[in-house]
């Protein structure tokens, strides 16, 4: 007859020793995980994951860790894993009116330029609370609480749809926490792509979180547990792949495609939604993808050129990709080729970051900037705010970009939630009608709720014949109290 047993307080490592052991002998789990000390695991997991190479090993060691008072760069940098699960603190239940509400880089701080980057900080905390009571006052003006709705929860819904609007102003500094609890090998592959970051904010929680793996860690009362995993992030290091890929691919657009590309290829600043057109070949494809991440170019632009190139062209682009690889370093996203349904989605910072939670598909992101513009909510023009919330946004942009000359892209923290950015979504017809519906229902933010209808309304061109099985909700049925 079966049995299940549940397992609770053994650390990471001693499980994930206990599952090795278990798939390699005829004990039960009960015998398998009572024969086990902490000093037998670390013996086991030097050889058998690091001499042999048994990486399938760390999947059933799984850490929790918590990341504080981090700012949003590195937030997105820490969820942007496959097999990651967590959560963010969400913006909109924080206080933003108090001190250290958001980072300062080490390398701004006592420095002739810590005083303006604190400047452009406090202006854009000062507008998003300046805008969340506009807003909120314009909101309760125009819409009547509901007989059969209670006070409370009409002033928390408006509270709620006017920080959707006042969000535009938040920044990639404010600072954020993150809990996660990942497979020791995600976590293993999670802290080696950060320390290749090219933040040094970034790197340093990399650092953090190998060191928190190896010390005491924080326990119930009485409790006294060992690190979670002092043995299998002992051989942890930068991503030295990721690094040299970087560097080839600004060199290969500097020196190689640059003759290639048509004028003007960078004037594509638009807010949009748009389905791949179809590649050449699966190495046009793989290119596209490598510029893509390399550049703020929109995948139509590449598209346009990428696609005249012939294969001889790709494969030498590929081969100097590959030919950087060395023995334990998986193939980078771009590689994820042969998705037959592809978005370039250009939308605010704000906006992306809620899509982003879509894991399942394969993500390839670009760089922040002030470059592509900004978003002007329709709340804002309906309140005849347009004037001031560009006239301000432009502002910040230009003071950002003059500061970047001195600080590089420690600026980026600056950019405000409504400037855009890009990411190219690559997945399959089941996750594609699964990220259309979850993120077009009324309760969700007005953003990425037109993102997804566009995306369905695309889908359908696709795929014709099943346009009656759409289950994504149109924006006619809005309802303002549901959120």
């Amino acid at each position: 007859m079966a049995e299940v047993v549940a397992l609770a307080g053994w650390p990471p490592e001693v499980l994930a020793y206990a599952y090795a052991m278990y798939s390699r002998s005829s004990l039960s789990i009960r015998e398998s995980i009572l024969k086990i000390t902490n000093e037998k695991a670390t013996g086991f997991l030097d050889t058998f994951y690091f001499k042999y190479g048994h990486r399938s090993i760390a999947d059933n060691a799984h850490i929790p860790l918590a990341i504080e008072n981090a700012s949003e760069i590195v937030a997105f940098e820490l969820e942007d894993e496959q097999l990651w699960d967590g959560q963010e603190r969400s913006t909109r239940y924080q206080n933003f009116n108090k001190p250290n509400a958001y980072f300062v880089p080490e390398l701004v701080k006592n420095t002739p330029y810590e005083r303006e980057y604190c400047v452009i900080a406090d202006f854009l905390l000062s507008k998003y609370g300046d805008y969340s009571s506009l807003c909120f006052d314009y909101l309760v003006k125009k819409y009547s609480k509901p007989s059969e709705m209670k006070d409370d929860d009409y002033e928390r819904t408006l509270r709620a749809r006017a920080f959707d609007v006042a969000r535009y102003w938040l920044f990639n500094g404010i600072l954020t926490s993150v809990g996660q609890i990942t497979s020791a090998r995600t976590l293993e592959d999670q802290i080696c792509r950060l320390m290749a970051a090219e933040y040094l904010e970034t790197i340093s929680v990399a650092n953090q979180m190998k060191k928190a793996c190896q010390s005491k860690p924080f326990c119930p009362e009485g409790k006294d547990e060992p690190p979670v995993a002092p043995t299998l992030v002992k051989h942890v290091g930068p991503n030295g792949y990721v690094i040299r890929i970087r560097e080839l691919m600004k060199k290969v657009m500097r020196d190689d495609l640059r003759n290639f590309m048509y004028p003007g290829a960078y004037n594509s600043c638009t807010r949009h939604v748009r389905l791949a057109h179809h590649f050449r070949s699966i190495q046009h494809e793989i290119v596209a993808g490598l510029v893509y991440e390399t550049t703020n170019l929109t995948l139509r632009d590449i598209q346009s050129f990428i696609n005249k190139m012939e294969i001889g062209n790709m494969n030498w682009i590929i081969n100097q990709v590959l030919d950087l690889r060395e023995k334990h370093d998986a193939l980078p996203r771009a590689f994820a080729a042969g998705y037959g349904i592809q978005f370039d989605i250009c939308m605010d910072i704000g906006g992306r970051r809620d899509l982003h939670r879509h894991r399942n598909c394969i993500q390839i992101h670009q760089r922040f900037t002030v470059d592509r513009g900004f978003d002007i909510p329709e709340l804002v023009k309906e309140m005849g705010k347009s004037d001031d919330f560009s006239k301000n946004m432009e502002h910040v942009a230009f003071r950002a970009n003059q500061l970047k000359d001195a600080i590089g892209n420690n600026a980026d923290y600056l950019i405000p939630f409504a400037f855009r950015a890009g990411t190219l979504y690559k997945m399959d017809y089941r996750q594609a009608e699964y990220m259309t519906v979850l993120r077009s229902t009324p309760q969700g933010h007005f953003s990425y709720r037109e993102m997804a209808v566009e995306m369905d309304r695309q889908l359908r061109g696709l795929v014709p014949g099943l346009e009656k099985y759409s289950r994504v909700t149109p924006f006619q049925n809005e309802n303002m109290f549901k959120r």
